[in-house]
């Protein structure tokens, strides 16, 4: 779709997306810029050159190139799409940017100027984005927008590797504009703007550690202090026959509950699962605010390990469980980062267990 439409102001310039642009776009791409996108990254002027031309081919969609005043170069490109404005919605996205202006004031600016446009010269009721739920980077960035997190669309992207992921979609609508434009306004002017993210603390490690026990002594000091806090089971967020491991669910049901919890005025949240120091991405995105996050891992030797499995399991069960937690005990030590806190369980109760685990997540 040619247009005409130029947006101007906070340091950003954007024009028309035109084929010249593809040269300098390219130089703007690689792996990690691309990722998310649903088609492979370019490589050649003629690959970007194809992106443009089917970016140009796509009803309702206004592509730009983005320019930075400063020095009056290409950084990337951005468009409004699915625009519907006798419906009063649209999506904006197909956005990338060269990694020389992540953090900067570029993608705050381009936000700013396309949904002034939006609510104010073509008065939608709907700005929507729609994020690949893989690509963290873009979900912390529509998320500190200010847009609200709406839902999980099941293997509704086709990614260039051939498999299919799910869409997270955000929404700001025309009566939350004044103060997402507010927040967005008070960032480019390098004002401060409060903190309000969510402080997440992961406690994983192998069957028989306590980790439930833990985390019901962490909710009694936090109780006790009169903190506000929630705690979540991970193992019930997809447990279920068949395990739905392969979709995803845990993480949805996680942003659903969370999403609740937020709404009333909750922002600590403690979850609970073997490998949740493994996955402190996912379940991150999950919660949609780029929240701080504390991952400690508890451990115990075996013989500790199992003699606790042995209070709840028998026989057969008890050699299967032991053997697992043996393995995850393995796999966790290996696997787990340096920024995750390993907290010994041996011989120590599970409110000094507790407490050592509330003093490094800063709560």
């Amino acid at each position: 779709m040619e247009h005409d439409l130029v947006l101007t102001g906070h340091g950003v310039r954007l024009v028309p997306l035109r084929a010249e642009h593809a040269a300098d776009l390219l130089a703007c791409t690689d792996d990690a810029v691309w990722r998310g996108m649903s088609s492979p990254t370019p490589r050649t002027v003629a690959d970007m050159a194809r992106v443009v031309a089917t970016a140009l081919a796509a009803p309702g969609r206004y592509a730009f190139a983005v320019l930075e005043d400063a020095t009056g170069g290409v950084v990337g490109s951005t468009s409004f799409y699915d625009v519907d404005l006798t419906a009063g919605r649209l999506e904006v996205g197909h956005t990338w940017y060269a990694p020389a202006v992540w953090g900067t004031h570029v993608n705050p600016a381009c936000k700013l100027l396309l949904m002034a446009h939006a609510f104010e010269g073509w008065g939608v009721a709907r700005v929507a984005y729609r994020v690949d739920e893989r690509n963290h980077r873009s979900v912390a960035a529509v998320t500190k927008l200010g847009a609200v997190p709406e839902g999980r669309l099941r293997d509704h992207r086709l990614r260039p590797d051939g498999t299919r992921g799910a869409s997270l979609y955000f929404s700001v609508l025309a009566d939350e504009w004044p103060a997402v434009r507010g927040r967005l306004l008070a960032r480019l002017a390098g004002a401060h703007v409060p903190d309000d993210r969510t402080h997440l603390l992961l406690v994983g490690g192998r069957a028989g550690v306590g980790k439930t026990t833990v985390a019901s002594a962490v909710h009694d000091l936090l109780t006790a202090r009169d903190v506000p806090h929630a705690v979540v089971e991970g193992d019930a967020l997809d447990l279920a026959h068949p395990a739905p491991w392969e979709h995803g669910v845990a993480a949805a049901n996680l942003a659903d509950v969370w999403r609740r919890y937020r709404a009333l005025g909750h922002r600590r949240l403690v979850v609970t699962n073997t490998v949740s120091v493994l996955e402190a991405d996912v379940l991150a995105a999950a919660v949609g605010d780029r929240p701080h996050v504390t991952s400690v891992l508890l451990t115990a030797d075996d013989a500790t390990a199992h003699e606790r499995l042995g209070r709840r399991e028998h026989g057969a069960s008890l050699t299967a469980h032991a053997q697992r937690s043996d393995a995850a005990a393995r796999r966790l030590e290996a696997q787990a980062g340096a920024d995750v806190h390993r907290v010994a369980t041996d011989g120590r109760t599970p409110q000094d267990v507790a407490a050592e685990v509330l003093r490094l997540a800063g709560w």
